[in-house]
């Protein structure tokens, strides 16, 4: 790929003399940004453009060039790639629309471009996008024009799906004062995907922080893995949410765990940081630029102190911890205040201090301190403040990097000034305290992850054969696994279930009510009923063999047919209904859920999801992240559940789905968290399709 960011030489095909031809920006934007290639130029009209002859044949190039870019109509371009080909062209951006995202007859063009792209060995970008951007080399193909002048050579690439998307983030960064390296227009991703990209960026010396947008991932499990093997930041905004599993949507599991929410659980993760829109995005990316938060111990310093209360209040949401100020540096704080009504605490108010250098001063004494994390400095400037506020934001840059902590620094003033110090100062500058310390937050917890060891995931000892009968007999069967089998998986894979007996006729109830005991449950067993108790397949507190023959004649009696019989068990008490459950995403495979509630689990929606495998400070962090994790830790005198077994039972889970890629989703509801162990009492698992 590097001959694709780097090529020597490229030829932009669908050039024409005439203003309107969108080819030529290409062309003017190779020029624009100094692009140190050769570029040669290809259109259907033998002419001149910029003192150079635009060929009319794809024969007429020299053999071997690195990169054709091509903007013509759809039609023609299975041709043109059939041309390349024969003049070992290495590669092929493909600007041009009209292909699937269009209609049947596009989807068809496209099969086609990439049939023959494959014959000949081309890599393909796009179709359907503005090409790709390197700002180090001038390499900039987009066919809208581009200016030089306020773009800055920096360490930050981005990836997009949408070419306006892409072109709004490179706006917002340029505005932001983001130096940029790489950015790629994926387009139809028919060849290359972000997973393609994302490996040749992570060993790019020129990137540091990788942003993407995206509107599908189909590869998500592959990103996950990327992104864990390395330090650089991933921001992801990802688009085009909304839920998916429907196939299996008759489990509790997948209402839960729709797309988004795997989505969600799955960057978190992997460590990838996840923005809802673009603004929460810009400010990932400004923060960090910075050297990285180590800590929560936050200084905040405000020429305003209303400013610096709402701060604090921010701060508090955000986890970080105002430190009082050491009485030695308060005390020499206190000294350069010329009335001496306000006291130097965090957040530390200039109020009554107008000296610029003063502020320097006080901040990087600040910076010294080794508790001190990070700062957050709150600065104002109007009329005769704008000059020495320019020499003030330097500082606060050098001092930032001299001292490797991030001052996320927030400046009100007058948008032409704020222009202006964009310009001239390249350092991010934050609109809000509130953004500012979302950011800080980013930083920190990027940090935490980055300089945490992660665990390997764990597996037991099983009964991987005794699963493999039961999963083949019910695949030739045509069917998804029984009641009784889908227990007996439990059991083969170490999940403990409450006592049970299974009965196919009437006559049986006695001898197997005699083995369990009152009181009991009974369930029907039926391939056609997902949820019994919605239809009188599940009857409770059974204490005596009569209400046990009446409650099974009511379930021989239910609709639909297809009963095969009933499920007893021993009822069990005292204990805190949860759920396990776990899906099969298209993007990132095996999912395992928790959650709260028992048959409640829809109406409270709490659940917490991670990608299997999981470790064991993953299931613990399932538990303890949901709002009311406090229920099982014992709550107005009461034991607490047993969160080992919990743990122990999701890993296990976890390794299920693992072993058995045949699992389409799994619903463990209700088991009961107990004082000692925890106890599956009813399960459904539904196959792939």
């Amino acid at each position: 790929m590097q001959q694709l960011f780097y090529p020597k030489s490229v030829v932009v095909i669908g050039v024409s003399d005439r203003p309107d031809n969108l080819a030529r920006n290409i062309v003017e934007n190779l020029f624009e940004f100094k692009f140190d290639g050769e570029i040669f130029f290809l259109g259907r009209k033998d002419s001149v453009l910029f003192g150079r002859r635009i060929l009319t044949s794809v024969d007429q190039l020299p053999d071997g060039i690195d990169v054709a870019v091509i903007l013509t109509p759809a039609q023609t371009v299975p041709d043109l790639i059939e041309a390349c080909g024969r003049k070992r062209i290495s590669w092929a951006i493909i600007e041009t629309g009209g292909f699937r995202e269009y209609s049947e007859e596009g989807a068809e063009l496209e099969r086609t471009v990439h049939q023959t792209a494959k014959k000949w060995g081309i890599r393909v970008v796009g179709p359907n996008g503005i090409g790709i951007t390197n700002v180090h080399n001038g390499f900039v193909v987009p066919f809208v024009k581009m200016r030089r002048g306020p773009v800055i050579k920096g360490k930050f690439s981005l990836l997009a799906q949408s070419g306006g998307v892409l072109l709004t983030y490179a706006n917002l960064m340029i505005s932001a004062n983001v130096g940029l390296s790489k950015i790629v227009s994926m387009g139809n991703k028919l060849d290359l995907n972000e997973v393609d990209y994302l490996k040749y960026l992570i060993e790019d010396s020129q990137t540091e922080i990788i942003g993407l947008y995206l509107e599908s991932l189909e590869r998500g499990k592959e990103l996950m893995e990327i992104a864990r093997s390395t330090s650089k930041p991933i921001i992801i905004h990802k688009a085009n949410t909304g839920e998916g599993s429907r196939q299996i949507a008759k489990l509790h599991t997948a209402a839960l765990a729709n797309d988004d929410s795997v989505v969600d659980a799955a960057l978190k993760q992997a460590d990838i940081i996840r923005a809802k829109d673009f603004r929460s995005f810009v400010n990932a990316v400004k923060i960090l630029s910075l050297p990285p938060c180590k800590g929560k111990n936050l200084v905040i310093i405000s020429r305003s102190g209303g400013i610096g209360v709402v701060a604090a209040d921010s701060a508090e949401r955000h986890g970080f911890r105002l430190l009082p100020p050491d009485p030695k540096l308060q005390e020499q704080f206190h000294s350069l205040f010329r009335a001496k009504v306000i006291q130097p605490t965090n957040p530390l108010d200039l109020g009554d201090l107008f000296n610029f250098d003063l502020y320097t001063n006080i901040l990087e004494q600040a910076l010294r301190f080794p508790v001190v994390h990070s700062i957050l400095f709150m600065h104002g400037a109007t009329a005769e403040e704008k000059e020495p506020s320019r020499k003030f934001v330097q500082a606060v840059k050098d001092l930032s990097f001299r001292y490797q902590k991030p001052v996320a620094l927030q400046y009100n003033t007058d948008e032409e000034e704020l222009a202006y110090i964009k310009r001239t100062i390249d350092f991010p500058i934050f609109t809000e305290p509130e953004d500012a310390l979302t950011a800080l937050a980013i930083s920190s917890d990027h940090y935490r992850r980055l300089t945490t060891s992660r665990e390997e995931p764990l597996f037991y000892p099983v009964d991987k054969s005794r699963v493999s009968m039961i999963f083949q007999k019910a695949i030739e069967d045509k069917r998804d696994p029984f009641l009784p089998e889908a227990i007996e998986i439990l059991q083969a894979y170490g999940i403990p279930v409450a006592d049970y007996q299974v009965v196919y006729r009437k006559d049986d109830l006695k001898q197997a009510l005699g083995k369990i005991g009152f009181p009991m449950a009974m369930k029907v067993i039926s391939s056609e009923i997902s949820h019994k108790s919605d239809v009188g397949g599940v009857m409770l507190h059974i204490d005596s063999l009569k209400k046990a023959e009446e409650a099974y004649d009511r379930m021989m009696n239910l609709s639909p047919g297809n009963k095969t019989g009933v499920f007893l068990q021993k009822m069990i008490f005292n204990g805190k209904e949860i759920i396990l459950g776990a899906k099969r995403d298209p993007s990132f495979g095996p999912v395992v859920l928790f959650g709260l509630g028992g048959i409640y689990v829809e109406v409270l929606k709490e659940s917490s999801l991670r990608v299997a495998p999981i470790n064991r400070s993953e299931a613990a962090e399932m538990i303890s992240e949901l709002k009311g994790a406090s229920i099982l830790k014992g709550v107005r005198g009461e034991r607490p559940s047993d969160i080992d077994a919990i743990v122990e039972m999701l890993l296990r889970l976890s390794q299920l789905m693992v072993d058995f890629p045949e699992i389409g989703g799994i619903d463990i509801n209700p088991v009961i968290a107990l004082e000692k162990g925890a106890i599956a009492v009813d399960v459904r698992i539904l196959l792939t399709e």
